[in-house]
């Protein structure tokens, strides 16, 4: 009797529930176009020939909340062609990172065999780093400590477009410059082996 009375209340309830669950299919388009136009008027700013007006809109849209907004302010604003914009774009991304991908001789530029055996033992091509708290004061992003200041061997320096990275656990440091193409790219070196590679940070 109870597995009846459980079946019948579970078809009674079953219009009710799908009933629920219906889209407002006209809603979503209605909401979607309106995101569209304004996204559209967005992207017109940071577009701008007037680069203030990129920059200021860059600023609106990164401090505005909304992780749509973010994500398309920051992938025009790194690949902008005036150098303020890019490095206020390439600050914005590095100090929200919370985990860092290096790509290792991406290009496999290495030429000594014995370094590359090297670099494919150590790294596998790839490493990665937790990334701490950001000091703008200091134009620091610490890796791995969240300190009120710069932890020395422990960090990346922001200059503009290019960065100096150091971590001392590891042996290893660095300098890096914002490519146009939205990506980081320099030479590190691993000062326990003396191998100097080259290195990518991906950023889109």
């Amino acid at each position: 009797m109870k597995t009846y009375l459980a079946i019948g209340l579970f078809v009674t309830l079953l219009p009710t529930a799908l009933s629920a669950q219906k889209i407002d299919i006209e809603a979503i388009k209605s909401q979607a176009a309106a995101d569209a136009s304004e996204f559209a008027e967005l992207r017109a700013l940071l577009r701008n020939e007037d680069a203030n007006i990129r920059l200021a809109a860059f600023d609106a849209m990164v401090t505005h909340g909304d992780p749509s907004l973010y994500e398309i302010a920051t992938s025009m604003a790194i690949a902008d062609v005036d150098e303020i914009v890019r490095a206020r774009a390439l600050w914005e991304i590095l100090s929200r990172l919370r985990t860092m991908a290096i790509l290792v001789d991406p290009e496999g530029e290495v030429q000594s065999e014995e370094a590359r055996k090297s670099l494919e033992k150590a790294y596998q091509g790839r490493m990665s780093f937790q990334v701490g708290n950001a000091i703008k004061d200091e134009n620091c992003v610490n890796l791995y400590y969240n300190k009120e200041n710069c932890v020395p061997g422990y960090n990346l320096t922001v200059n503009g477009t290019r960065i100096n990275f150091v971590f001392q656990n590891q042996n290893l440091d660095g300098t890096l410059k914002l490519d146009g193409d939205g990506a980081l790219r320099g030479m590190f070196r691993n000062t326990r082996f003396q191998i100097e590679f080259p290195v990518e940070i991906p950023l889109r």
